[in-house]
């Protein structure tokens, strides 16, 4: 919605002096329809996310029965580095070990188990929550390496190589040892990301996940040891998906919208329906379900950018017919926005009829059953008139 417009009542999108505007602004709303619909996920680049309820992975390190029991004491980091080699780095074709590039211990998954039998239902929870971070669908994981933190451990900027065909992105579980230090810091293109696992060290695990093509830097671990089981991350059932492939979108749907002002100024608004519907106390950006909420989502990232407003709201459309025994045809028809709300679940206000050239899917109620309808008493032999409603959230 456009933010110098406050009335919201629809005014003509097509000047019908301009047969050439009118040409442009259909095409116009229909890119902008395909690059919505092409929307199936959504989600940033590197994500992180706290657990204070878990099960330990009872971890046991290959030759050793023992389990290493968490919180991570000094003396099992010392039990575990006496297992480990440092951890080597990619340059080119080339596997190097140079503790000015990194400094950190490792053990191959080969090396270690997780002998809890309750931990593949925390790992898929954990699985789960980083995939909808980072609007992965279809993904598995695969154990890759067990790492271990001392005081004075980082790795210089770089990229995660993709160790086997189809690894998208990868995920680092943190277990509970107290440390200071070590965050994370991430980027692609001009965004920015800081992911620390230090504030919950002493007793929590912290997850977090980011897409293999990101540049990111470990800083150096002030004090104490951090444990981490590493997963890399698998795509299955539809295109490899990357931050590129989120920036590239991301920028694309900013590129139509942002031609909204500069060529369609006297178009207050556009309308774009969503697969479920939602109840009034339920309209929030916060409970859209399943592929509304990655359109919604990334419209609304893309429309604070351009300086525009995305707002909720339920919408009516109305198709007058008239059927008797001597007459059967179609009547007049109208839409309605019959409450508008603010991402934040507000109502905001309403809005009488809209004019339809401004819904995106111009042929959304083509061929679709009505929602509910109304039918007038017969008069003599007059047609009964039968208004048709189809309800819709947009």
């Amino acid at each position: 919605m456009n933010r110098e417009v406050i009335d919201l009542t629809a005014t003509d999108p097509e000047p019908a002096s301009s047969s050439h505007r009118r040409i442009v602004y259909s095409a116009w709303k229909q890119q902008l329809l395909n690059c919505l619909n092409g929307i199936v996920s959504s989600g940033d680049f590197a994500v992180s996310r706290r657990y204070q309820t878990f099960a330990s992975p009872g971890l046991r390190i290959a030759g050793s029965e023992a389990v290493i029991p968490l919180p991570l004491t000094d003396r099992d980091a010392e039990t575990i580095q006496g297992a480990c080699r440092e951890a080597p780095f990619g340059r080119g074709d080339q596997t190097l070990v140079d503790k000015s590039v990194r400094k950190t211990w490792e053990l191959d998954a080969t090396q270690f188990e997780c002998t809890n039998p309750s931990w593949p239902a925390f790992l898929s929870t954990l699985l789960n929550d980083a995939a909808a971070g980072l609007g992965l669908p279809d993904v598995s994981a695969k154990p890759h390496k067990l790492l271990l933190y001392e005081k004075g451990s980082f790795f210089k900027r770089h990229k995660d190589s993709e160790k086997e065909a189809g690894m998208v992105a990868t995920l680092v579980v943190c277990l509970p040892g107290i440390h200071k230090g070590g965050d994370v810091h991430l980027s692609f293109g001009p965004e920015r990301r800081v992911l620390a696992t230090a504030p919950a060290s002493a007793f929590d695990v912290t997850a977090l996940a980011w897409y293999s093509d990101v540049d990111h830097e470990v800083k150096p671990l002030e004090s104490g040891h951090r444990l981490a089981l590493t997963y890399n991350l698998f795509q299955s059932g539809s295109a490899k998906q990357s931050a590129q492939f989120l920036f590239e979108r991301s920028q694309q749907l900013k590129g139509i919208i942002g031609k909204w002002q500069a060529h369609f100024p006297q178009v207050p608004m556009v309308v774009y329906p969503l697969a479920h519907k939602y109840t009034k106390s339920s309209l929030s950006l916060s409970n859209m379900k399943g592929r509304d909420r990655a359109v919604c989502h990334s419209l609304k990232e893309a429309s604070t950018a351009c300086g525009l407003y995305l707002v909720l709201a339920h919408m009516t459309h109305t198709a007058d017919e008239f059927d008797s025994y001597y007459t059967t045809g179609e009547g007049e028809t109208r839409t309605t926005l019959d409450s508008i709300y603010s991402c934040e679940g507000a109502q905001i206000g309403s809005s009488d009829t809209i004019d339809d050239r401004i819904i995106l899917d111009s042929d959304m109620f083509t061929d679709r059953d009505a929602d509910s309808q109304d039918e007038e008493e017969f008069t003599g032999n007059e047609s009964a008139p039968i208004s048709l409603r189809y309800h819709d959230t947009v």
